[in-house]
């Protein structure tokens, strides 16, 4: 019998068609990818499906690089027309940008529809004997997956949204954890929060165990403060809407708002009933420095993150303190997350005057070494660095800036190891892509991603310890100021 000819397309499309009806696992994990953006299970994906296509004909389905005749189906089904969504366009540009910029291995192919489909494609050119152009053959599949999702899920939904998830599915692949998508809003959000102000109830916060966003502290004469909540209390509702099954970015969106604007809160506290809380929303100037003179004479300097304000705030804060001649320094940065690497130069730079601060190193050889900018204000005095495993990324750079430099002594736990360069390519629609691009090293090469930086007086502080308002690792720091061991 005379086999037909099939065009790419059709191929494509039966692809597709063999995906989405070889399990319903598939289904699930390709729109909970899409969905959350961090999602997918393309392994499981492969294996479902291909059990599907087996169970409904008992032919196998071509695999790269052995080639197999294609069946003459009985009733050929004509090629599906599909519109292609503008907005798929952006997966091509966090595409390009990745190839032009990220540190690692990527992928041959954005494989964001799952293995299976690329192990067709592939077949589709042995069949063909001529290459695909790749980017429309996707878009077609894809918009092919959007109508059948809009059907089964029984109304409209929201392209953009799906292909942000899209591109997040593709980030996956890349095992990154720091090269991801981050829509409009989210992009916003992240530098404003950087610039140091935004509008909202004036606290740092993180995700509750159980759902819900935990107060990890409640910035002093701010909205949150002024209302009564406090360190450790849970936020469960936002003017009555559930957050405990929310992102911890969604359930921040709904915290915030312009300023002057009410929101009520569920909030609970350890050993207390749930109670609502009315919170008039403020500018809020995110406080990068707390410091305070200690009562043995030893001064102590906090600092939260390395945003925009955080340099001219660290040298008020140090001329303050040194005012009152302190017989030595504790610089806390626990829990410190990071933030700019100008910033961290800077600062580094008033207790370090020459020599590298850090060396940031690419994927082919290159590096780029950062050096200490000359006139720190705290060259001399005697000074303790406090870390934690939440210490990361610039706090990193400066805590092994000073290590290395036998400028002062890491006092605490392991920091959390994020010594990896994050470059922000923004898309045509306001997204903007966070692609890894190279590593840093202290000025004496050690790696600092996936490492972190051992303390050289290792002090452990247990959830008890911070129950009670117990801190032995800053008193274990003051000690060594005081004694000299």
């Amino acid at each position: 019998m005379n086999q037909r000819k099939t065009s790419p397309l059709v191929w494509a499309v039966a692809a597709l068609a063999i995906v989405l009806l070889g399990a319903m696992t598939f289904a699930a994990g390709f729109g909970a990818g899409f969905g959350t953006g961090r999602v997918t299970a393309p392994k499981v994906a492969v294996q479902a499906a291909t059990a599907g296509a087996l169970g409904a004909s008992g032919d196998r389905i071509p695999l790269p690089g052995r080639p197999t005749p294609a069946p003459e189906p009985a009733d050929p089904a004509p090629a599906v027309a599909v519109d292609t969504p503008e907005d798929f366009e952006l997966i091509w540009e966090a595409w390009d940008a990745l190839e032009e910029s990220f540190y690692g291995d990527l992928p041959a192919t954005p494989e964001t529809v799952g293995g299976l489909v690329e192990g067709l494609l592939r077949a589709i050119e042995v069949e063909t004997g001529e290459p695909l152009d790749r980017e429309q053959a996707a878009d077609a599949i894809l918009a092919a997956a959007l109508q059948i999702m809009q059907q089964q899920a029984g109304g409209e939904l929201s392209v953009r949204d799906l292909t942000y998830g899209a591109i997040n599915g593709l980030t996956l692949q890349l095992n990154d954890d720091y090269t991801y998508l981050r829509d409009p809003e989210e992009a916003a959000f992240f530098n404003e929060t950087l610039e140091g102000s935004f509008e909202g109830i004036g606290a740092r916060v993180a995700e509750a165990e159980g759902g819900g966003v935990r107060i990890v502290e409640p910035f002093s004469g701010q909205p949150a403060w002024n209302a009564g909540i406090r360190r450790g209390d849970v936020i469960l509702a936002v003017d009555g809407q559930d957050i405990t099954r929310m992102t911890l970015q969604d359930a921040i969106s709904l915290i915030r708002g312009p300023k002057g604007s009410d929101v009520l809160l569920t909030v609970k506290s350890e050993g207390q009933e749930s109670r609502e809380i009315a919170v008039v929303r403020d500018r809020i100037t995110v406080p990068a420095v707390e410091y305070r003179m200690l009562d043995e004479g030893v001064a102590y300097l906090r600092l939260g993150e390395f945003s925009a304000p955080a340099t001219e705030q660290m040298r008020e804060a140090l001329k303050a303190l040194q005012a009152q001649n302190p017989s030595g320094l504790v610089l806390d940065l626990r829990g410190n997350p990071g933030g700019f690497l100008r910033t961290a130069v800077e600062i580094t730079s008033e207790f370090i005057d020459e020599g590298p601060v850090v060396i940031e190193r690419f994927k082919d050889g290159r590096e780029d070494v950062f050096e200490a900018q000359s006139g720190g204000s705290a060259l001399t005095i005697p000074l303790v660095v406090l870390v934690d495993e939440g210490s990361a990324s610039a706090s990193e750079i400066l805590a092994g800036a000073v290590q290395d430099a036998g400028r002062g002594i890491l006092v605490g736990a392991r920091t959390y190891g994020k010594g990896s360069v994050q470059i922000p390519d923004e898309l045509s629609d306001g997204s903007v892509m966070s692609i890894t691009t190279a590593r840093w090293f202290t000025p004496n090469d050690r790696l600092i991603h996936g490492e972190g930086l051992l303390p050289d007086i290792e002090v452990p502080r247990s959830e008890e310890d911070i129950a009670a308002d117990r801190d032995p690792q800053l008193e274990r720091a003051v000690e060594y100021l005081l004694q000299g061991q």
